[in-house]
């Protein structure tokens, strides 16, 4: 009887996409805010290329690398409701129409995190509308729900796309700001303290549906925006989910630009992936506009996906920008694509993480992490 290879799969992890604002104005259907309208209106008037701007374009030149995944995750960077009524004393406000959620199927996103600084920002009913938006379209989420225990609850994927028997995804979501907001029990707020980490062990070590392999992800939005290398207590926090909660990956974002990754005990931590879409205002110093697409290869040992379990074999970084609200693929020689495979390198440098010294094919940075 022949043997069956062990399979491999590769997931792309994203950091924040933000379709609100701007971007939702470019939408053919979009949220009633004139002054944002008129602002959409003389961009579209200053770049006739934006004419036509339909779900597909955030995504730009990046759809055959998001289309050639077994899965895709990102951090959903707005909320997706008509509410109106804000959450208040809040400086940004971000919302898309519900209807926009479409752009999502363009990409084959499956899984959308919903724990981040702007799902509330139009209040708890604003919430509700996002979840009921996302749950409507068929796309996984987590870190957020109609109730306290769907908010902490994993949303669960399956290798390769749609094989209900195949190996299984379990990804929790979560965040650690803003901190009004820990007052709303459907919302998964966490902190650093001894108390969460007890809960967090016990929620993350309790979910083992059957003998299938399993894959598990923590996709957290956690510190402050604007630094280059996360602070002692999350990189504290993210050893604790790996060495006590059984975590393969922790996909953090939030800080608005790249940060390092952290290959540990043979489990992966990529602690900023970047903004991978939005309409934000460039920080130049911390390159904003730059980010990756962090494509994870996963490998099965032994055949079958029946218990055997599963390893990390690398992690490439295919470097980003946003140009007119849209993602593009870099490519090799562009100094924008040497900016963040530069920044990627001796920030993971820093952390004790060593790139392979030869590119990929595509001028991606790897990263062995099965050595």
């Amino acid at each position: 009887m022949a043997t069956i290879p062990p399979r491999t799969f590769r997931l792309n992890f994203m950091g924040d996409v933000m379709l609100g604002r701007l971007i939702d104005q470019l939408f053919p259907t979009h949220i009633n805010e004139p002054s944002e309208a008129h602002h959409a209106a003389q961009i579209k008037k200053n770049n006739p290329q934006l004419h036509g701007y339909g779900p597909r374009h955030p995504w730009g030149t990046t759809l055959p690398l998001l289309h050639s995944a077994d899965l895709n995750l990102i951090n959903l960077e707005t909320s997706a409701t008509t509410h109106e009524a804000k959450w208040p004393n809040k400086v940004f406000n971000y919302r898309m129409h519900p209807a926009n959620i479409s752009a999502l199927h363009e990409a084959k996103i499956d899984y959308a995190g919903l724990a981040n600084n702007h799902t509330l920002d139009f209040s708890e009913e604003g919430l509700r509308e996002t979840v009921r938006t996302v749950r409507g379209a068929g796309i996984a989420f987590a870190g957020a729900g109609d109730s306290e225990d769907e908010a902490a609850a994993p949303a669960v994927l399956f290798l390769p796309r749609g094989d209900r028997d195949g190996p299984l995804v379990h990804v929790y979501a979560a965040s650690d700001h803003p901190s009004d907001w820990a007052s709303v029990p459907t919302f998964h707020m966490i902190d650093y303290t001894t108390r969460t980490r007890e809960r967090l062990k016990a929620l993350l070590t309790s979910s083992r549906q059957d003998d299938r392999d399993v894959l598990k992800v923590f996709s957290v939005h956690w510190g402050p925006n604007y630094a280059c290398q996360p602070s002692r207590e999350i990189q504290s926090m993210a050893h604790f989910l790996i060495d006590e909660c059984g975590v393969d990956v922790v996909h953090g974002h939030s800080s608005h630009h790249v940060q390092g990754v952290e290959k540990y005990k043979g489990k992966l931590i990529i602690y900023g992936c970047g903004d991978f879409v939005d309409d934000y205002a460039v920080t130049l110093g911390y390159r904003n506009d730059l980010s990756a697409v962090w494509r994870v290869t996963v490998e099965e040992i032994g055949a079958g996906g029946k218990g055997n379990g599963l390893y990390l074999r690398k992690l490439e970084v295919f470097p980003t920008r946003i140009r007119h609200f849209q993602a593009e693929v870099l490519e090799p020689g562009d100094a924008d694509h040497e900016f963040v495979r530069e920044q990627v390198r001796s920030l993971s440098m820093e952390l004790g993480s060593r790139p392979e010294r030869e590119a990929g094919d595509e001028g991606q940075l790897v990263f062995n992490l099965s050595k």
